[in-house]
Protein backbone atom coordinates (compact mmCIF):
# COMPACT_ATOMS: atom_id res chain seq x y z
CA UNK A 1 0.00 0.00 0.00
CA UNK A 2 1.22 3.43 -0.50
CA UNK A 3 3.08 5.44 2.43
CA UNK A 4 0.30 7.59 4.17
CA UNK A 5 2.93 10.02 5.69
CA UNK A 6 2.76 13.47 4.92
CA UNK A 7 5.39 14.87 3.02
CA UNK A 8 6.52 17.42 5.63
CA UNK A 9 7.18 14.26 8.11
CA UNK A 10 9.27 12.44 5.11
CA UNK A 11 11.39 15.75 4.38
CA UNK A 12 11.87 16.60 8.05
CA UNK A 13 12.89 12.63 8.58
CA UNK A 14 15.53 12.87 5.22
CA UNK A 15 16.79 16.30 6.84
CA UNK A 16 17.96 15.15 10.34
CA UNK A 17 19.48 11.87 8.68
CA UNK A 18 21.59 14.16 6.56
CA UNK A 19 22.51 16.30 9.18
CA UNK A 20 23.84 12.76 10.75
CA UNK A 21 25.78 11.39 7.98
CA UNK A 22 26.60 14.75 6.00
CA UNK A 23 30.55 13.90 6.91
CA UNK A 24 30.27 10.77 4.88
CA UNK A 25 29.58 12.53 1.80
CA UNK A 26 31.77 15.11 1.40
CA UNK A 27 33.78 13.66 -1.36
CA UNK A 28 30.56 12.50 -2.80
CA UNK A 29 30.05 12.48 -6.95
CA UNK A 30 30.55 16.09 -7.74
CA UNK A 31 30.77 17.85 -11.03
CA UNK A 32 32.35 16.98 -13.73
CA UNK A 33 30.99 13.54 -12.37
CA UNK A 34 27.32 13.17 -12.56
CA UNK A 35 26.90 10.48 -10.56
CA UNK A 36 29.19 7.25 -9.20
CA UNK A 37 32.04 5.58 -11.56
CA UNK A 38 32.83 8.77 -13.14
CA UNK A 39 29.35 8.54 -15.44
CA UNK A 40 29.04 11.53 -17.49
CA UNK A 41 32.05 13.10 -17.04
CA UNK A 42 32.67 13.31 -20.80
CA UNK A 43 29.40 14.91 -21.32
CA UNK A 44 30.05 18.01 -21.49
CA UNK A 45 26.70 19.23 -20.82
CA UNK A 46 26.91 23.09 -19.65
CA UNK A 47 26.80 24.54 -23.41
CA UNK A 48 28.31 27.83 -21.94
CA UNK A 49 29.87 28.07 -18.21
CA UNK A 50 31.80 31.57 -18.11
CA UNK A 51 29.72 34.01 -16.86
CA UNK A 52 26.29 32.02 -16.71
CA UNK A 53 24.66 31.69 -13.17
CA UNK A 54 23.38 28.48 -11.72
CA UNK A 55 21.37 27.15 -9.00
CA UNK A 56 22.33 23.74 -7.82
CA UNK A 57 19.82 21.56 -6.18
CA UNK A 58 21.70 19.52 -2.91
CA UNK A 59 24.74 21.13 -3.47
CA UNK A 60 26.25 19.42 -0.45
CA UNK A 61 29.32 19.63 0.11
CA UNK A 62 29.73 22.38 -2.30
CA UNK A 63 32.46 20.58 -4.98
CA UNK A 64 30.16 21.48 -8.03
CA UNK A 65 30.23 25.08 -7.15
CA UNK A 66 33.66 25.67 -6.84
CA UNK A 67 34.07 23.52 -10.07
CA UNK A 68 31.68 25.93 -11.71
CA UNK A 69 33.20 28.95 -10.38
CA UNK A 70 36.86 28.05 -11.12
CA UNK A 71 35.41 27.27 -14.90
CA UNK A 72 34.30 31.46 -14.45
CA UNK A 73 30.63 31.00 -13.56
CA UNK A 74 29.07 34.64 -12.92
CA UNK A 75 26.69 33.58 -9.67
CA UNK A 76 26.08 30.24 -8.18
CA UNK A 77 23.49 29.32 -5.80
CA UNK A 78 23.43 26.10 -3.26
CA UNK A 79 20.65 24.67 -1.68
CA UNK A 80 20.73 22.09 0.28
CA UNK A 81 18.31 20.34 2.94
CA UNK A 82 21.16 19.79 5.31
CA UNK A 83 22.59 22.40 7.95
CA UNK A 84 25.46 20.68 7.86
CA UNK A 85 26.27 20.15 4.38
CA UNK A 86 25.88 23.72 3.89
CA UNK A 87 28.45 24.13 6.75
CA UNK A 88 31.08 22.53 4.37
CA UNK A 89 29.76 23.90 1.61
CA UNK A 90 30.29 27.54 3.33
CA UNK A 91 34.01 26.60 3.95
CA UNK A 92 34.68 25.40 0.50
CA UNK A 93 33.81 28.47 -1.11
CA UNK A 94 34.57 30.58 1.30
CA UNK A 95 36.55 33.14 -0.65
CA UNK A 96 33.50 33.11 -3.70
CA UNK A 97 30.85 33.44 -0.75
CA UNK A 98 32.94 36.80 0.03
CA UNK A 99 32.95 37.88 -3.62
CA UNK A 100 29.01 37.63 -3.90
CA UNK A 101 29.82 34.92 -6.72
CA UNK A 102 28.27 32.19 -4.58
CA UNK A 103 25.08 32.42 -2.30
CA UNK A 104 23.67 29.01 -0.20
CA UNK A 105 20.28 28.42 0.84
CA UNK A 106 19.49 25.68 3.41
CA UNK A 107 16.39 24.50 2.76
CA UNK A 108 14.15 22.27 1.32
CA UNK A 109 13.66 21.86 -2.61
CA UNK A 110 9.93 21.97 -2.11
CA UNK A 111 9.82 25.62 -0.90
CA UNK A 112 10.38 28.38 -3.83
CA UNK A 113 13.07 30.33 -3.63
CA UNK A 114 13.01 34.12 -3.91
CA UNK A 115 16.12 34.06 -6.35
CA UNK A 116 16.83 36.06 -9.83
CA UNK A 117 16.41 33.95 -13.11
CA UNK A 118 19.46 31.33 -13.99
CA UNK A 119 20.74 30.40 -17.03
CA UNK A 120 20.81 26.44 -15.71
CA UNK A 121 19.69 24.95 -12.94
CA UNK A 122 21.45 21.40 -12.20
CA UNK A 123 21.49 18.63 -9.40
CA UNK A 124 23.78 16.01 -9.18
CA UNK A 125 21.81 13.22 -7.42
CA UNK A 126 19.50 14.83 -5.30
CA UNK A 127 15.96 15.44 -7.41
CA UNK A 128 14.71 11.90 -6.48
CA UNK A 129 14.85 12.35 -2.86
CA UNK A 130 11.41 14.76 -3.23
CA UNK A 131 8.62 13.40 -1.85
CA UNK A 132 6.38 16.11 -4.24
CA UNK A 133 7.84 15.78 -7.20
CA UNK A 134 5.51 17.78 -9.29
CA UNK A 135 5.90 20.48 -6.54
CA UNK A 136 9.82 20.81 -6.74
CA UNK A 137 9.57 20.47 -11.11
CA UNK A 138 7.64 23.18 -11.19
CA UNK A 139 10.18 25.31 -9.32
CA UNK A 140 12.94 24.50 -10.75
CA UNK A 141 10.96 25.54 -14.04
CA UNK A 142 10.49 28.91 -13.09
CA UNK A 143 13.37 29.65 -11.48
CA UNK A 144 14.84 28.91 -15.14
CA UNK A 145 15.29 31.99 -17.98
CA UNK A 146 13.43 31.60 -21.04
CA UNK A 147 15.53 28.82 -22.87
CA UNK A 148 17.50 28.02 -19.74
CA UNK A 149 18.57 24.26 -19.12
CA UNK A 150 17.62 22.18 -16.38
CA UNK A 151 20.27 19.37 -15.90
CA UNK A 152 20.21 16.57 -13.69
CA UNK A 153 20.97 12.78 -12.62
CA UNK A 154 19.76 10.45 -10.12
CA UNK A 155 20.10 6.81 -9.55
CA UNK A 156 18.53 4.29 -12.87
CA UNK A 157 15.99 2.31 -11.01
CA UNK A 158 16.97 -0.89 -12.71
CA UNK A 159 20.14 -0.22 -10.78
CA UNK A 160 18.09 -0.47 -7.30
CA UNK A 161 16.37 -3.57 -7.97
CA UNK A 162 19.48 -5.55 -8.76
CA UNK A 163 21.19 -7.57 -6.50
CA UNK A 164 24.04 -10.06 -5.91
CA UNK A 165 22.25 -13.02 -4.28
CA UNK A 166 23.58 -16.53 -4.75
CA UNK A 167 27.10 -16.22 -6.98
CA UNK A 168 24.83 -14.24 -9.49
CA UNK A 169 23.20 -10.55 -10.29
CA UNK A 170 19.33 -11.20 -9.83
CA UNK A 171 16.11 -8.57 -9.91
CA UNK A 172 14.86 -8.53 -6.21
CA UNK A 173 12.29 -5.53 -6.77
CA UNK A 174 9.55 -4.88 -9.15
CA UNK A 175 10.49 -1.88 -11.52
CA UNK A 176 6.98 -0.91 -11.33
CA UNK A 177 7.07 -0.84 -7.93
CA UNK A 178 6.60 3.26 -6.85
CA UNK A 179 5.93 3.11 -3.49
CA UNK A 180 8.26 4.83 -0.75
CA UNK A 181 10.79 2.86 0.58
CA UNK A 182 11.86 3.83 4.30
CA UNK A 183 15.68 2.51 4.65
CA UNK A 184 16.77 2.10 8.57
CA UNK A 185 20.02 2.31 9.56
CA UNK A 186 21.05 4.30 6.68
CA UNK A 187 24.49 5.02 6.65
CA UNK A 188 24.22 5.59 10.42
CA UNK A 189 22.80 3.68 12.85
CA UNK A 190 18.61 5.22 13.18
CA UNK A 191 18.74 7.21 10.60
CA UNK A 192 15.93 6.62 7.91
CA UNK A 193 16.48 7.50 4.21
CA UNK A 194 13.29 7.88 2.54
CA UNK A 195 13.16 7.39 -1.02
CA UNK A 196 10.66 6.54 -3.53
CA UNK A 197 12.75 5.17 -6.74
CA UNK A 198 10.62 6.32 -9.71
CA UNK A 199 10.04 4.32 -13.40
CA UNK A 200 12.08 6.77 -16.00
CA UNK A 201 8.57 6.93 -18.08
CA UNK A 202 7.38 8.52 -14.96
CA UNK A 203 10.22 10.90 -14.89
CA UNK A 204 9.09 12.08 -18.21
CA UNK A 205 5.94 12.46 -17.70
CA UNK A 206 6.48 14.76 -14.98
CA UNK A 207 8.97 16.86 -16.48
CA UNK A 208 6.45 17.70 -19.58
CA UNK A 209 3.85 18.15 -17.34
CA UNK A 210 5.96 20.59 -15.62
CA UNK A 211 6.38 22.42 -19.17
CA UNK A 212 9.75 21.13 -20.01
CA UNK A 213 11.02 19.98 -23.09
CA UNK A 214 13.49 16.88 -23.06
CA UNK A 215 16.56 17.79 -25.21
CA UNK A 216 18.99 14.73 -24.21
CA UNK A 217 18.33 11.75 -21.75
CA UNK A 218 21.66 9.37 -21.35
CA UNK A 219 22.54 6.29 -19.40
CA UNK A 220 26.20 6.53 -19.25
CA UNK A 221 28.74 3.66 -18.65
CA UNK A 222 30.84 3.99 -15.59
CA UNK A 223 34.24 5.62 -16.92
CA UNK A 224 36.13 5.32 -13.36
CA UNK A 225 35.93 1.64 -12.12
CA UNK A 226 38.11 3.17 -9.37
CA UNK A 227 35.38 4.86 -7.16
CA UNK A 228 33.50 1.27 -7.34
CA UNK A 229 33.54 -1.65 -5.00
CA UNK A 230 35.06 -4.54 -5.50
CA UNK A 231 32.68 -6.54 -3.65
CA UNK A 232 29.77 -7.57 -5.63
CA UNK A 233 27.75 -7.49 -2.90
CA UNK A 234 27.63 -3.59 -2.23
CA UNK A 235 25.27 -1.55 -3.66
CA UNK A 236 27.83 0.19 -6.22
CA UNK A 237 29.60 -2.76 -6.90
CA UNK A 238 32.22 -2.51 -9.87
CA UNK A 239 30.51 -5.64 -11.35
CA UNK A 240 26.57 -4.40 -11.52
CA UNK A 241 27.81 -1.27 -12.92
CA UNK A 242 29.24 -3.29 -15.94
CA UNK A 243 25.33 -5.02 -16.17
CA UNK A 244 23.06 -2.18 -15.90
CA UNK A 245 23.17 1.29 -16.43
CA UNK A 246 23.87 2.99 -12.52
CA UNK A 247 22.56 6.42 -12.90
CA UNK A 248 20.47 8.49 -16.01
CA UNK A 249 21.03 12.02 -16.95
CA UNK A 250 18.10 13.86 -18.22
CA UNK A 251 18.82 17.33 -20.48
CA UNK A 252 15.43 19.41 -20.44
CA UNK A 253 14.60 22.98 -21.00
CA UNK A 254 12.16 25.97 -20.61
CA UNK A 255 10.97 27.30 -23.92
CA UNK A 256 11.26 30.57 -24.50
Amino acid sequence: MPSKRSSKEIISENQKTWDKVADQFVNASSLPDWGPFGVGSDLNLFPQIKGKTFLEIGCGSGRSIKYLTKKGAKKVYGLDISSEQIKEATKHNKKEIELGEVELIQGSMEKKLKIEPVDYVYSVYAIGWTPEPEKTLKNIYSYLKPGGLFIWSWDHTIFSDVSYEDGKFVVIYSYHDENLLAIKDWKAKGSTANITYRKTSTWFQLLRKAGFEIDAYYEPEPRNLNRGHEDPKKYYSIQKAKLVPSSFVFVCRKGK
